[in-house]
């Protein structure tokens, strides 16, 4: 599993530059493309991209990003511990950057109200003395400006309703009447329409229907392990996004694909697989994190 090197290691890396821009420079000094990056280190061009563009928001979490970069950093023959570094330190320069843009962002709404309540006062006393001298009652304004009625409107509006609900009722009586009426009426036509001798009646034929046996189709690809010691692995099934597993000793895991496996391990030595049956073989040391694709290629 391991990856070609290109040139000494280098462990020094300019403060003045970010991440990106860095393995970026360092893959086109060796004249290296983004397809022979992919070849090699089994990593994604889009998420390879990413990387290089700083866009960490488009990458899975943050144990996969670790993991893309020390594989890119080995592969560029980079110190991935440096390169690991200067991660974590931009990530908590910006967290530490946007908790205090949003402190110094809290807006005061005093001022605000200050100035609003005289001028609601001040409105008010006018409304009352422009009602006063055009003698129109307050209390009636003020049922009409909050949308209700007054006392007096209910009251009338109260007889109104109970006017309504009266000539409501009497008509549900009318057509309780009316629909009786039609029922009988109906019931007297069906009696003398229906046939005296109803012996011939004649029995519909059952026709067969014919059923198609589903099959169950069997995946094409089965992969299952044995976990020996705590070990920690992030598989991807057809393409589909990522899941992140924690495994203890003991456990027997197994998945299903019809195209193939994405595997990322975290304890090379804790896990062992067996592929359609067949042990996939030794894929290294304890600790050590190691990529696979099955089937190979």
């Amino acid at each position: 599993m391991e990856k070609p090197s290109h040139k000494k290691k280098e462990k020094e890396m300019p403060e003045d530059i970010s991440l990106g821009i860095f393995l970026k420079k360092a893959r086109e000094e060796r004249h290296i493309e983004l397809d022979e990056v992919v070849e090699a280190t089994r990593i994604r061009r889009h998420n390879l991209e990413a990387i290089e563009n700083e866009e960490w928001s488009k990458l899975p979490s943050q144990v996969f990003i670790k993991g893309f970069l020390k594989s890119y950093a080995e592969f560029l023959g980079l110190d991935k511990e440096t390169v690991i570094h200067h991660y974590l330190r931009s990530q908590s320069f910006e967290k530490t950057t946007t908790e205090t843009i949003k402190k110094t962002r809290q807006p005061s709404g005093r001022p605000y109200f200050i100035i609003v309540i005289p001028v609601l006062v001040l409105a008010f006393i006018v409304a009352l003395i422009y009602l006063n001298k055009r003698n129109i009652s307050i209390t009636d304004k003020a049922f009409q400006y909050f949308g209700t009625q007054s006392p007096g409107e209910k009251m009338g509006s109260i007889a109104e309703k109970e006017d309504g609900k009266e000539q409501e009722k009497r008509e549900k009586k009318m057509l309780l009447l009316e629909n009786e009426a039609m029922v009988e009426e109906v019931n007297k036509t069906t009696l003398k329409s229906k046939p005296v001798d109803d012996t011939g009646v004649i029995e519909e034929s059952t026709i067969p229907m014919k059923r198609e046996e589903k099959k169950l189709l069997s995946p094409r690809f089965i992969l299952t392990a044995n976990v020996k010691s705590r070990t920690w692995i992030a598989i991807s099934i057809d393409d589909m996004p990522v899941k992140e597993y924690l495994f203890q000793p003991g456990q027997s895991p197994r998945w299903t694909a019809e195209k193939g496996f994405n595997i990322l391990v975290g304890n090379a030595a804790g896990i062992e697989f067996f592929f359609n049956g067949k042990e996939v073989g030794n894929l290294g040391a304890q600790g050590q994190v190691i990529r696979i694709t099955l089937p190979e290629g």
